[in-house]
């Protein structure tokens, strides 16, 4: 077949103008390639495929207007890159990836000084503390997959060999087949821990696996240094879920977060020296947002003043 044929055909076929014929051959020639299953495309996709692929066939076909003898050597070299670009074309067809669709979830949140506990689809308990927002994939025909965008969980998982438990948090990937574990990954704080109470649990950040936990064990991570250890839980763990707020030697942002997210406050200082000290102390869900204060200031021997809707400690 002549190439000023072959240009021909393909144009028309490009442009949706070809025959019946005229397209069965064209699509012979497409299948004689490849013979996977060819990849679905809308509409659109299609013509911006179509366009694509005359873009990128076009300059190879250009017929010289010239009348002139051209030699053979040339005829081959355009019929040769004919043939190239129809199996590039062919490769943008079949590997054009359609726009990814989101997942669909359900959000489940707590709002500061709430905490929730939720049953999902597959029997998994959640204990949400305050301040928390997670998403519960709808999808769980292969994988069980949460995510926890905010806060700090508690996860009872019911065992299942055939569908994983995984919840990513804040970069990290938690995963599980049934087991009861904690989570704390609150976006403000510099660090996510994960404590295991009962089974196994696999940490890992991107396709490296930091530890394999096991009951009793509790592995924390630093997002800004991107370091992390593993050390023996306490009683201080789970803690929040029986009603106390432990501090135990935290910084004066993690004592401001906590106490905004359990006690609705707004904690500040003015005062380097207070907010370079670490705060300890045990406070109760039960106290109101100023008994707190008032236990959190005496302790750490320093005062308490409000200024336009904030609290603020000072010497």
């Amino acid at each position: 077949m002549e190439v000023k044929t072959i240009r021909q055909i393909l144009k028309k076929y490009l442009l949706g103008h070809a025959g019946e014929e005229e397209t069965a051959v064209v699509d012979r020639w497409f299948q004689s390639f490849e013979q996977d299953m060819p990849l679905s495309l809308s509409a659109e996709e299609r013509e911006a495929a179509k366009q694509e692929i005359w873009e990128k066939i076009e300059p190879a076909i250009v017929v010289e207007k010239k009348p002139k003898v051209i030699p053979l050597f040339i005829k081959v070299a355009a019929s040769a890159a004919i043939v190239a670009g129809i199996i590039l074309s062919v490769f943008l067809l079949k590997n054009r990836q359609p726009e990814s669709t989101a997942l669909a979830y359900t959000t489940v949140t707590t709002k500061n000084g709430e905490k929730k506990s939720i049953t999902i689809q597959d029997g998994t308990r959640l204990t949400l503390n305050a301040g928390t927002t997670l998403h519960v994939y709808d999808d769980f025909s292969a994988t069980r997959k949460v995510d926890l965008v905010d806060g700090e969980v508690f996860f009872e998982v019911q065992k299942d060999p055939q569908r994983p438990f995984v919840i990513n948090s804040n970069g990290l990937t938690i995963s599980v087949l049934g087991t009861s574990f904690n989570v704390s990954g609150y976006k403000e704080l510099d660090k996510i821990s994960v404590g295991v109470v009962t089974g196994k649990v696999k940490v890992a950040k991107d396709t490296a696996t930091l530890g394999i936990l096991v009951k009793e064990q509790e592995l924390i991570y630093n997002k800004d240094l991107q370091t992390y250890k593993t050390i023996a839980t306490d009683e201080s763990l789970l803690a929040w879920k029986e009603g106390r707020l432990v501090l135990n030697d935290v910084s004066f942002n993690e004592m401001s977060l906590l106490m905004k997210k359990n006690f609705g406050v707004d904690i500040l200082t003015e005062d380097p020296d207070i907010r370079s000290t670490k705060y300890t102390t045990q406070l109760f869900a039960s106290m109101t947002a100023q008994e707190a204060l008032e236990v959190l200031a005496s302790i750490h021997n320093l005062k308490i003043k409000e200024k336009n809707n904030q609290v603020f400690l000072y010497k």
